[in-house]
């Protein structure tokens, strides 16, 4: 790991060097102008693109050309989708193919919550304290510090309110419009998105035991059953944050990602639930990333992930692409019924 980071660093320092030098070039300088006209440009060509994917008959061409292009420069060679064979490869073909309207369900962060209190209790369920349709409407005066605040059609947007310094509501109201402004199929492509109910949601901020950050576990799902669990700690995006994975019956996995491994470990009784939960929720899917939030009042689910990286996941171990999408093919049907499928509303 430490040989990687360094290698990492060097392509870094390579890559601003390169970027400070085309700065500086007079050819830089001279098309300047025509960057000016192609970012003033640049809204009215993204506005005719998104029609476009939505048009009935070449949207989905457009979709499927756009996500191939992007599979391949990431990955290095074009996907297999007849069958997938890869991790990657199964994720895409399900945006792609899949059409199965829970997918719908489990993206909208407020219909989700409802199935997981069917499935395994109130208990699970992230607490709600409020929701609207306009922000113009939040009584922001009303809302407990700490509070997360978040839209419920989308993935990876969210405001972090801590204290009252932090209770901008200029700046808070314009966030939520920008969020509420935009249909996320239009960004990501993923057909579990589209046209979902927009509405802006908050919630408390969860702790876990004794005010610390939150650890986080994922539980990878195929078929029901469970595969690996992932576990994070530190902050997201910070410097400290590491994980460790282990397969269903807790022995430590050599999945090399990003982060440094941690040397946390669970409790094994509560590693047996996050695997029962998990289990219980994906029951009736083929793939299902269930991520918790191991809170002070117990494991909550944060999130249900059907299209895990959107498909292009970087594992740094290679294998693990393989070996995940192996465990994903193991019930999955038969090759040659790949279609491109019209996007329905």
């Amino acid at each position: 790991m430490v040989a990687e980071l360094a290698r990492l660093r060097r392509e870094l320092a390579a890559l601003q060097a390169r970027h400070e030098a085309l700065l500086g070039s007079s050819s830089w300088r001279l098309t300047a102008p025509l960057r000016g006209v192609a970012r003033w440009l640049a809204p009215l060509r993204n506005r005719g693109l998104r029609w476009l994917r939505r048009a009935p008959m070449i949207g989905p061409w457009l979709i499927h050309a756009a996500l191939v292009r992007r599979h391949a420069a990431i990955h290095g060679e074009a996907p297999r989708l007849d069958p997938p064979v890869t991790f990657n490869e199964h994720i895409l073909h399900r945006i792609l193919f899949d059409r199965d309207p829970r997918l719908k369900l489990l993206n909208d962060k407020l219909a989700v919550r409802a199935f997981i209190r069917a499935r395994v209790g109130e208990d699970y369920v992230v607490p709600l304290l409020g929701t609207w349709s306009d922000p113009a409407l939040v009584e922001w005066d009303r809302l407990p510090l700490p509070f997360v605040l978040k839209p419920n059609h989308s993935s990876g947007h969210i405001a972090y309110v801590r204290t009252e310094a932090d209770l901008d509501r200029v700046r808070l109201t314009a966030l939520a419009r920008s969020w509420l402004a935009e249909d996320y199929f239009d960004t990501a492509m993923e057909w579990g998105y589209r046209n979902l109910p927009r509405r802006l949601l908050a919630e408390p901020l969860l702790r876990g035991p004794d005010g610390a950050t939150l650890v986080e576990a994922q539980v990878f799902t195929f078929h029901g059953r469970a595969a690996i669990l992932r576990v994070f700690v530190g902050v997201k995006g910070g410097d400290d944050r590491r994980e460790v994975c282990f397969d269903a019956q807790g022995v430590l996995v050599p999945l090399t990602t990003f982060f440094s491994q941690s040397a946390v470990r669970l409790e094994p009784d509560l590693f047996d639930r996050l695997i029962a939960v998990a289990e219980t929720l994906s029951a009736g899917f083929s793939h299902l990333r269930i991520d918790f939030n191991l809170t002070t009042d117990g494991p909550m689910i944060g999130e249900i992930t059907s299209y895990n990286g959107g498909g292009v996941h970087p594992w740094y171990n290679p294998e693990w692409d393989g070996i995940l999408g192996r465990m994903w093919a193991e019930q999955a049907p038969q090759p040659g019924g790949s279609q491109i499928l019209a996007p329905e509303t």
